[in-house]
């Protein structure tokens, strides 16, 4: 459970350093959409694998990965708009990475 862990929270670092140049934080839309590009890819790699890993692990990596990142903004003095938008942040963080999960599953099951 360890390195699964460890190795979704890298794949997690990788993702919001190269979409982080791509999207900037004024909006709704815009966050969603960031939480997609980053959280659905790591669903869809925990549920394309043949053998089936953890899924408490990949759940609590993508929420303490997305608690450190409104602890760095916020010790960083970045304005948080809206405890709204953090709880919705949070919900679509399951959202995604539950469909990406599913998606995946899917897809390795027509291999």
């Amino acid at each position: 459970m360890i390195s699964a862990f460890w190795r979704y929270f890298l794949i997690l670092s990788l993702l919001f350093i190269f979409w982080g140049e791509f999207f900037v934080s004024d909006g709704l839309l815009s966050q969603l959409t960031f939480n997609f590009a980053v959280f659905y890819p790591l669903g869809f790699l925990v549920g394309y694998r043949s053998r089936p890993e953890n899924l408490r692990s990949a759940y609590l990596a993508a929420i303490i990965f997305n608690t450190l990142t409104y602890l760095v903004a916020v010790i960083s003095g970045i304005p948080i708009e809206g405890w709204t938008l953090v709880v919705l942040d949070f919900i679509s963080l399951f959202i995604f990475l539950k469909i990406g999960m599913i998606m995946g599953h899917r897809a390795q099951a027509k291999e």
